[in-house]
């Protein structure tokens, strides 16, 4: 066996032998890991071959929105190579390409692979929180019944004139576990840089009386709204804005090519797992969000 950083070329084969592993999840959401630059302060690849054939890969990397001391570290070994010592041994070397600052270790495990969690539990991790993905049909869509004074715009660009108060709303709105618990936090700043590297970018944005009050952002990729983020201001929930802005999303894609949505939210989320059931969107994977000290 030999480990090597991978030429960008094989970068499509080790996505499939990482959906071959993880298959319920959505190649166009998780090729964002190759494709997007900008978005990382770090990002390192390795790949693992026994002669030609590629047997495990993975990757040490941080986006510039975790808190400053994590780092993710994933590793996956073809199905026919596991109990070799690949996954070990990929380990190890991915470890040498982290950081000082790197404190805490994070990654994601398919909520399915039993195996997969007790390999993770074995190297010292916990399950720290549950991702759950879903996704709706966009077919048979019904227009959204604005109140007095709710305007829905496409924000596609993210360009306002008065971005001061939706940075400020989009601050305000991260009530979401993965902020509050992690850290995880971003502002109008963060999702330019990503949105700048995408080929189709979305958002939209809603309004009360003038002000930004909602936002959704994302992107349209191989036909599906891959949605990155909802947030409601705090003081304008209760309203139905979430659910009102997210049929206008699902408008604006569909007109745009799109003909599924698909978002992921952590489990301990209600509201806006309360607003997709309502919507009809269907579960279709789930992960478990592992971390360890390291």
């Amino acid at each position: 066996m030999e480990i090597v950083t991978p030429d960008p070329t094989t970068y499509d084969a080790m996505l499939d032998l990482q959906l071959a592993r993880m298959r319920r999840w959505e190649r166009a959401a998780t090729a964002g890991l190759f494709t997007q630059v900008d978005i990382w302060a770090f990002r390192n690849f390795r790949a693992a071959y026994a002669g030609d054939e590629l047997v495990g890969w993975g990757f040490t990397a941080r986006p510039h929105v975790f808190p400053p001391d994590w780092a993710v570290l994933s590793v996956t070994v073809a199905a026919a190579h596991e109990g070799g010592g690949i996954g070990s041994a990929l380990r190890a070397e991915l470890t040498t390409t982290l950081p000082d600052a790197a404190a805490t270790l994070v990654a994601l495990v398919d909520d399915l692979d039993e195996r997969a969690l007790s390999v993770a539990k074995h190297w010292g991790y916990a399950v720290g929180q549950h991702g759950i993905n879903s996704t709706l049909d966009l077919v048979d869509l019904p227009e959204p019944e604005l109140p007095a004074g709710v305007t829905i715009e496409d924000a596609t660009g993210l360009e306002f004139p008065d971005e001061e108060a939706v940075d400020a709303m989009i601050v305000d709105s991260q009530t979401n576990p993965e902020a509050v618990e992690n850290g995880i936090r971003a502002r109008l700043a963060d999702a330019r840089v990503e949105q700048a590297e995408l080929e189709h970018p979305f958002a939209v944005l809603a309004r009360v009386d003038g002000a930004p009050a909602a936002i959704i952002t994302g992107e349209i990729k191989d036909g599906v709204l891959l949605i990155h983020y909802t947030g409601v201001g705090q003081a304008f929930r209760g309203r139905n804005l979430g659910l009102l802005l997210k049929q206008a999303a699902h408008l604006q894609a569909a007109a745009s090519g799109a003909t599924r949505s698909y978002t992921t939210n952590e489990a301990g989320n209600a509201g806006i797992r309360h607003i997709n059931a309502k919507l009809g969107y269907q579960v279709v994977a789930g992960d478990y969000r592992v971390r360890r000290a390291r």
